[in-house]
């Protein structure tokens, strides 16, 4: 059967959405080092590798501001999902979510979820895809980089006593008009 990318129902889909598993298992993190006028992230091989699992119920939660979705759907079941919000004062579109059911990982639903959203960005006006992520999702930032996203910012605070120990990363990718 073959993927299809269709527009995200709040309503119709949360069951599906909350279903997808958001872990993942990393050997490796970022650290972030910083200069006067620098970030970088250096990578760090991990004693033992780690399984970090987001929390799905934030996609649905109400902070949570994002005004667009997609969903990657195959038989009936949602195997894929990205959400964004449209900020015109920055021209830019914010990822919010994007996460893969592990069996569909490296297949191109998050390449193809990700196409999705560029093409909405493009067609609001948006000179930018920004997003935010945590130096812990070493997978996730080499996805996005295959996908032209670089780092643009970094934040040690952000996350406090929700994720302790763990620096927010910022990735972007301009686009091409």
């Amino acid at each position: 059967m073959s993927v299809t990318i269709r527009e995200l129902d709040r309503r119709r889909d949360r069951k599906g959405v909350e279903a997808i598993d958001t872990s993942f298992v990393t050997d490796r993190v970022f650290d972030l080092v910083a200069g006067a006028r620098s970030i970088e992230l250096v990578e760090r091989v991990l004693p033992q590798p780690i399984t970090k699992r987001y929390s799905i119920g934030e996609v649905f939660a109400q902070w949570a501001r994002w005004d667009h979705g997609w969903v990657a759907e195959e038989g009936g079941e949602i195997r894929g999902f990205a959400t964004v919000e449209h900020e015109p004062w920055h021209g830019r579109v914010i990822l919010w979510f994007l996460y893969i059911a592990p069996a569909w990982r490296r297949r191109g639903l998050g390449r193809a979820l990700l196409a999705r959203v560029e093409e909405h960005a493009r067609g609001v006006g948006a000179s930018h895809v920004w997003l935010e992520t945590s130096n812990v999702n070493v997978p996730g930032v080499a996805a996005y980089e295959r996908c032209g996203y670089t780092l643009c910012g970094a934040d040690r605070l952000y996350y406090g006593d929700y994720m302790p120990g763990e620096t927010a990363i910022y990735l972007a990718k301009v686009l091409a008009e």
